[in-house]
């Protein structure tokens, strides 16, 4: 190929990005961050606390400031090791996020054109496919969600090093590659289904050429995807394993109910849509919209009359079915959902992204046989047909009209492909020109889905801030789709205010930010302790109370108290709430409850709150008793996310109890010497000591951490040392 061609297809590769580099221009040229579904209070904080937390030199492996506690390194989603999260160590967010997008904008746009590059379709036809893949309303809209996207992302080159059928060494590393940056990213559904896919291509895989003169069996090929596989989940396994861990100690052993299945179910509103008629309504409540063109349906269904490739368009075509029924609200979609595990999962609406890249590459490839057409008549009317079809769909859109003008054009240039006598250079204009039209048209249709505020607001501190910070203790707020709901009420499409109400409510991850700790937590897999909790308050007819029993000392929300003396600050309520367990406790009588459920229900549900007694999971070393002149002296010497140390005075034995959530991995030492820990009231931590002058250091040091991270350091090691060697000699080739 010479360097003209090469420029010039380069060229076409980098156009496909022209579409999200329009919408990401005011964060990287303007520093306005993009605030739009739940980047602005749930990922922004997420990430900006892991990279403080980073740049002060620390592992973030615990968040003290969510629920009772969490471990922070098994929240996928904070990518503490995902190397973009160093993005975010740029002083401007807006900035870090902008190149966060863009980066797995353009890893979807490279992989779809590896994709179809490889199957031997023109520069016109692959820039048709990366366009639609990269700017479509699925794309767009799943770009408010920081892992799913950086997962979508990964899916197109994992697919096209499957169809390649693995034949090398080195695209067996690049899968195991892209198999650990993937779940790396924190969609476990995502990273799941693109194994799937690759699994179901490596039955189908792509003639090498030349030929071997031993072709590789389904049998190599898949124990080399395995191989593959291996060493993704090696490279991941720092962040996969403490995953497994919080799963096990997790809401997630259960089923879903039925309500939190559905929700963000695909309706039959989300085919008007994908084709531009419902551009108010996507026909589920997760992603804002499904716009794909009728340009992109007609492309696609011109991939069926090429017979050389109509195995690939049938398995394509399946793949794209699957995540719609999948994705689709009622049977059989319902049903799929009730088997284990998808009954664990949420919002189905992700599936789509099976169907969305199947539907990109399928234009693709559709694009390109229209350019050696060599269908009957009645194929070339069935495709005329579908195009005077999508040219009346746009007659009818509501779509801007610069976004019709442009599908217009391309639609005609597809349908130009049917007349005969005419050259292959024509023929790759006009898939050019079609190209060309997508990729103005869905860069003019998707921009308003982005929506920005200046870069300050993303770190502003409300008002309250510094006094809710003073309280000692944790606060207490309303349920988080309670909060939502509210602020999205009062905010309206005031993007700068939905921002700043968000901060105020401490809605999502804002606490993080803010350094607040609350009773509630955002995570998407809270722990059974943060659940038990949580579910504790709701269902109590004195919600005040029951949190006061986990540490809570005042109440805040935007809705007046009606049982609680309350003071206003700004639009919100202040309440103290009474008998509150303080952080440290030393109890003088205890009882056993070897059931954590049990014992947390039996002091939620107390009448008086007493916290000179605990009730333990087993009988302590040191058994409590009550002096005649009781005496303690007790402070928090350290407090930091990994380390907390207790010094204290009592005169007669008894149980130290910290009100944070005990969890795999927290060990204690009494004087420099270890000593067991208990688990006090069926959530807390506890340490039993006799009289005496203690210090009693709480150390957070999970074996899940130490074991992910020698098997990705392993996995690295040997990913490092295979490049090194380079590909092996071949063998069995034709001369």
């Amino acid at each position: 190929m010479s360097l003209r061609r090469s420029l010039a297809s380069a060229g076409l590769a980098a156009a496909a990005l022209l579409p999200p580099v329009f919408w990401l221009w005011p964060a990287l040229a303007l520093r306005r961050a993009p605030s739009f579904r739940d980047q602005g209070d749930f990922f922004f904080p997420l990430k900006l606390y892991t990279a403080d937390r980073l740049a002060a030199g620390n592992i973030p492996l615990w968040n003290p400031l969510s629920g009772a506690g969490e471990p922070w390194l098994a929240n996928a989603q904070s990518g503490v090791f995902y190397p973009p999260t160093v993005l975010f160590l740029i002083p401007s967010p807006a900035l870090a996020a902008g190149l966060y997008l863009l980066l797995h904008f353009a890893l979807a746009g490279w992989g779809a054109w590896k994709f179809l590059k490889a199957e031997s379709v023109s520069d016109g036809a692959a820039l048709f496919g990366t366009a639609a893949c990269v700017g479509c309303g699925f794309s767009a809209s799943l770009s408010a969600y920081w892992n799913h996207f950086g997962a979508f992302a990964y899916l197109p080159a994992i697919a096209a090093l499957a169809r390649s059928g693995l034949p090398r060494r080195m695209s067996v590393l690049g899968m195991g590659a892209l198999l650990g940056l993937q779940a790396m990213t924190g969609s476990p559904e995502i990273s799941a289904a693109s194994v799937a896919i690759a699994a179901v291509l490596l039955f189908f895989p792509r003639p090498e050429t030349p030929p071997r003169f031993v072709p590789i069996t389904t049998r190599q090929r898949l124990l080399r995807f395995a191989a593959a596989g291996l060493l993704g989940l090696a490279l991941a396994a720092w962040v996969l394993v403490p995953l497994a861990e919080l799963m096990v100690f997790s809401d997630r052993r259960t089923p879903l109910p039925a309500s939190a299945r559905e929700s963000g179910a695909v309706t039959i509103e989300g085919f008007a849509s994908l084709v531009g008629l419902s551009p108010e309504s996507s026909g589920t409540s997760y992603l804002a919209s499904l716009y794909a063109s009728p340009l992109l349906l007609l492309a696609a269904a011109a991939a069926t009359i090429e017979p050389e490739r109509r195995r690939l368009v049938i398995v394509l075509a399946a793949i794209g079915a699957v995540g719609l029924v999948a994705a689709a609200a009622g049977a059989p979609g319902s049903w799929l959902r009730g088997i284990p595990p998808f009954d664990r999962l949420r919002y189905p609406g992700k599936a789509l992204a099976l169907s969305f890249f199947s539907l990109a590459m399928l234009g693709g490839l559709g694009t390109d046989s229209l350019r050696f057409l060599r269908a009957t008549g009645r194929s070339r009317l069935v495709i005329g047909a579908l195009g005077a079809g999508a040219l009346a769909i746009l007659m009818f859109s509501p779509a801007p009209v610069g976004v019709r003008v442009a599908l217009g054009i391309g639609s005609l240039a597809l349908l130009l492909l049917l007349l005969p006598m005419r050259g292959l250079s024509l023929a790759g204009v006009l898939a050019l020109v079609a190209a060309v039209g997508l990729t103005v048209a869905l860069a003019a249709a998707n921009r308003s889905l982005f929506r920005f505020v200046p870069e300050g607001e993303i770190r502003r501190e409300p008002p309250a801030a510094g006094r809710l910070r003073q309280v000692n203790g944790r606060i207490l707020t309303p349920p988080m789709n309670v909060l939502a709901r509210h602020v999205l009420g009062a905010s309206a499409e005031d993007d700068v205010m939905t921002l700043r109400l968000q901060r105020e409510a401490l809605l999502g991850y804002t606490n993080l930010l803010l350094r607040v700790p609350t009773l509630r937590t955002a995570a998407a897999l809270p722990t059974e302790g943060a659940k038990r909790i949580a579910d504790s308050i709701d269902a109590s007819s004195d919600p005040g109370e029951t949190s006061a029993c986990a540490g809570a000392r005042a109440l805040w929300t935007p809705f007046r108290p009606a049982q609680l003396p309350s003071r206003k600050m700004g639009e919100f309520f202040r309440a103290p709430l009474e008998g509150y367990r303080p952080r440290i406790a030393f109890a003088r009588e205890h009882s056993v409850e070897p059931d954590a459920a049990r014992a947390w229900q039996q002091v939620a549900s107390a009448r008086e709150a007493r916290w000179d007694r605990v009730i333990l999971d087993r009988e302590p070393q040191f058994p409590p008793s009550h002096a005649a002149q009781p005496l303690l002296v007790a402070r928090l010497s350290e407090d930091s996310p990994e380390r907390i140390t207790v010094e204290l005075t009592a005169n007669s034995p008894g149980v130290l109890v910290l009100a944070d959530l005990a969890y795999p991995g927290w060990t204690a030492r009494a004087n420099g010497r270890p000593v067991p820990l208990l688990r006090a009231d069926g959530l807390f931590r506890a340490v039993s000591l006799p009289a005496g002058t203690h210090q009693v250091a709480f150390r957070y040091r999970p074996a899940s951490f130490y074991a992910g991270a020698a098997l990705s350091a392993i996995g690295l090691l040997a990913l490092l040392a295979l490049l090194w060697n380079g590909e092996p000699v071949p063998v069995g080739r034709r001369p």
